[in-house]
């Protein structure tokens, strides 16, 4: 009996180390690719979205008639957990210039100070003594804000973390609106 029992161990073991070396990944052809979904409907919530990087959004405010110490901009894409979990980006665009704001505006004029909740952001204008300061109407163009999702969100501070340490390992400086923008290959 134990000689039938140690004849059987060994047919069992040849017979897995030649099914175990017959199948490999090189054999057999691959399966059909599936093909890709179609794209989905631009946004329609009043706001210029512009394409680009699937995680990155950009929304674009024409505020040439604004003037006053601030301006107030309805963005229905600032929820809790965008606040909480990913870079907001701002710019100021004044003709072919680019400001990041918060900041100083054009020719370090006055002060930008950059103010986000649920639903809307403001901008508030003051001179360097931190007194109240008022645009023109044509002061500036446009109002561009790039929202950039993290892809970690362990913790509220860690997602955003991540993000700033990808463009800074990539060398792209947050105050250089061309780099940002070039770097998610977004357009201007």
């Amino acid at each position: 009996m134990k000689n039938v029992i140690s004849k059987t161990k060994y047919v069992l073991m040849a017979l897995i180390m030649i099914v175990s070396f017959s199948c490999s990944p090189e054999d057999g052809a691959d399966g059909a690719q599936g093909a890709a979904g179609p794209a989905g409907q631009d946004g329609t919530n009043g706001q210029n979205g512009e394409d680009g990087n699937a995680n990155v959004q950009t929304f674009t405010f024409d505020v040439s008639a604004e003037s006053g110490s601030s301006i107030d901009l309805s963005i229905t894409e600032f929820t809790q957990s965008v606040l909480d979990n990913d870079v907001i980006l701002w710019y100021l665009k004044v003709g072919n210039l680019s400001y990041p704001i918060p900041g100083s505006g054009p020719n370090a004029g006055y002060v930008v100070r950059t103010y986000a909740q649920v639903g809307t952001t403001r901008l508030n204008f003051h001179n360097w003594n931190g007194t109240s300061y008022s645009i023109n109407a044509g002061d500036i163009d446009m109002v561009k804000i790039i929202i950039i999702e993290s892809t970690n969100t362990t913790a509220k501070s860690l997602g955003k973390q991540h993000v700033f340490n990808e463009l800074k390992a990539a060398g792209v400086d947050i105050n250089n609106y061309n780099e940002v923008m070039d770097y998610y290959g977004l357009d201007y």
